[in-house]
């Protein structure tokens, strides 16, 4: 019974925040039909020009220091500019803010994120220098792993540049996609296509649950053959008595 109200939990926690970021963009749509509509949107892009995709992926380059969703904005990114430019847009975006954080956490080194990940972080490393493509690219499917975080760990971990890089862009093109038509269709009043897209982000969702346990399994064994330090003798600690001899 207690693992099955684990279950409920943990899937709970993991639905949570698409389901009030949906439920938002949606409440706004119903209660400003106005307001949230692709032309009207456009229309307040006007003064940007040529430069408001520019701007937006500028702007989705620096997300990880605003600690945004990145979710959301890509929803936004859809009403702004339709689902193929808004996906576009969003891929590019994530390319820079995954370089961003590579050479950042390369400069930092280590240390901050030993502190963060705590006991997981030998394992967390080792899995990002041995797989590590595989380990970006499930970390983007798993909604369970904070994707920044993970790929700042492969980084400082030694993990190489294009292969974490490529698996995040890669990891992150299935929900790109229908979170940017879920944006569009909202933005243009299209219910079926809201609809369809709402539920394909959460089928997205719980199959990157189930690839990722490879992910976690992967850590926690690592973490379990993770060598013990042997106690020291007692003759070697810090003011133990010698035994005496006689010659």
């Amino acid at each position: 019974m207690s693992s099955v109200r684990n279950g409920l939990k943990t899937w709970l926690r993991i639905l949570a925040p698409m389901v009030v970021s949906i439920g938002g963009l949606v409440m706004l749509r119903l209660l400003g039909p106005d307001f949230i509509d692709q032309r009207t949107i456009r229309e307040l892009l006007l003064p940007l020009g040529d430069y408001a995709p520019l701007a937006y992926v500028a702007f989705l380059a620096v997300r990880p220091l605003t600690l945004l969703p990145g979710q959301v904005l890509t929803a936004v990114g859809g009403m702004m500019f339709g689902t193929l430019a808004a996906t576009l847009y969003s891929l590019t975006g994530s390319f820079l803010s995954a370089t961003l954080l590579y050479f950042v956490a390369r400069k930092l080194g280590t240390r901050p994120m030993q502190r963060l990940c705590g006991s997981k972080y030998p394992a967390i490393a080792k899995a990002a220098r041995r797989h590590d493509f595989q380990f970006t690219f499930l970390a983007c499917l798993n909604p369970l792993c904070p994707t920044d975080i993970m790929l700042i760990a492969g980084a400082a971990s030694g993990a190489r540049f294009w292969p974490s890089v490529l698996g995040v862009v890669l990891g992150t093109i299935p929900g790109t996609f229908l979170t940017a038509q879920f944006g569009s269709g909202l933005a243009q009043g299209r219910t079926v296509m809201t609809a369809v897209s709402a539920v394909g982000m959460v089928v997205s969702l719980v199959l990157g649950v189930i690839f990722g346990r490879r992910f976690y399994k992967e850590v926690n064994e690592a973490q379990a053959e993770a060598p013990v330090p042997e106690p020291e003798a007692a003759s070697e600690l810090p003011g133990a008595k010698q035994a005496l001899t006689t010659p």
